[in-house]
């Protein structure tokens, strides 16, 4: 029957890999993609063959892709072999093997680097280090309000640079991501979350276009609204204003967080740093963070959508009220695909309500 998915060796589709029981892949905010492939094995000739095929072997390079309704080209994931896990069964019948593997990300966590960068913002830090061609990746890399000079401080890297720029990305608000586009082409991505824009589809549900068939949703506002932050500079004894009165970030609705609050809800920032840019910028990264206050978890299916639901994208949830419906951010979403159904556990995220 087939799964309607192609597996891909590198860039190319295999009719033999595609050939798997069953593929599951999980993308979520900011964190590293990862996928499991169960593919049956059997005795030949004293041996299992595909547990020692290369393409399955460590580093190999799989990506899996799948086509919307519309007939766009989706890769879930690309990206490495990490891992496998083998079932066997005495007589080798029923047998399997789980291929485990991430996306691209996951080599940048393989060696814990020691470097100072000097008079660079974040923002050119990340940008030279994915712009090494062991990592092969399209950096999108928004710009960052902090400089680290040599004459303040500089700024140091004791770890791999997967666990360097993922700091660095908290640190500013930020989010590092990588994905593909339809030709397979890995873009890594690191800035915040991009709010504005049309919806990439709609889910419904209490509609005559239902395609979800049931929803969780829930809120909690007691979280900061602002942050009170103030430093001395060392060089000059100068105070270092990072006051931020509300989230940089757009609300995806028409009551933002503190709107809804209506009173001061403040958390104070404590960090070194040597200008304004710096601390501003951790204060932003810690209301977006915070801001967060509306969450809800769904399933659905390719068919029952009619499309392919992404993490990372803006989708436009409908048929659960005034307050509640309208745009959300998808933070996470886990493919499972048999040869029955492409099937996803969807979680949305909101910063505000009101449609």
């Amino acid at each position: 029957m087939g799964l309607g998915i192609a597996i891909a060796a590198g860039d190319t589709p295999d009719p033999d890999l595609t050939n798997a029981v069953w593929v599951e892949v999980h993308e979520r905010m900011g964190e590293t993609t990862t996928y499991c492939i169960r593919y049956d094995i059997d005795v030949e000739q004293g041996d299992f063959p595909l547990l020692t095929d290369g393409r399955l072997d460590p580093g190999s390079t799989l990506a899996v892709i799948a086509r919307s309704s519309a007939g766009k080209l989706h890769y879930l994931v690309k990206g490495p072999v990490t891992g496998q896990r083998i079932h066997y069964l005495h007589g080798g019948t029923d047998s399997y093997v789980e291929v485990q593997g991430a996306d691209t990300s996951v080599i940048m966590d393989r060696e814990t680097r020691s470097k100072v960068w000097a008079d660079v913002a974040d923002s050119d830090a990340v940008t030279s280090i994915l712009g090494q061609p062991d990592y092969n990746v399209t950096p999108d890399v928004a710009d960052t309000q902090a400089q680290h000079l040599q004459d303040k401080h500089s700024l140091v890297q004791r770890d791999s640079d997967l666990r360097f720029v993922r700091r660095l990305a908290r640190r500013n608000g930020f989010m590092f991501w990588i994905d593909c586009d339809e030709t397979g082409t890995e873009t890594a991505h690191f800035k915040r979350p991009v709010l504005g824009g049309d919806p990439a589809l709609n889910l419904d549900i209490n509609l005559d276009t239902n395609n979800l068939a049931a929803l969780e949703l829930s809120w909690d506002v007691e979280r900061p609204t602002s942050v009170v932050a103030a430093q001395l500079d060392l060089n000059d004894k100068s105070t270092v204003d990072g006051d931020v009165d509300k989230s940089p970030l757009t609300a995806l609705g028409t009551s933002a967080l503190a709107d809804i609050t209506g009173d001061t809800r403040s958390i104070l920032l404590v960090a070194p740093v040597d200008d304004s840019g710096d601390l501003q910028g951790r204060g932003e990264g810690t209301l977006i963070e915070s801001d967060w206050f509306v969450r809800a978890t769904c399933q659905t299916s390719a068919k029952a959508l009619g499309d392919i639901v992404r993490a990372n994208t803006i989708v436009n949830l409908r048929g659960v009220g005034t307050r509640h419906s309208g745009k959300y951010y998808v933070a996470s979403v886990r493919h499972f695909i048999d040869p029955t159904m492409h099937s996803m556990e969807i979680e949305l995220i909101r910063n505000g309500w009101g449609n």
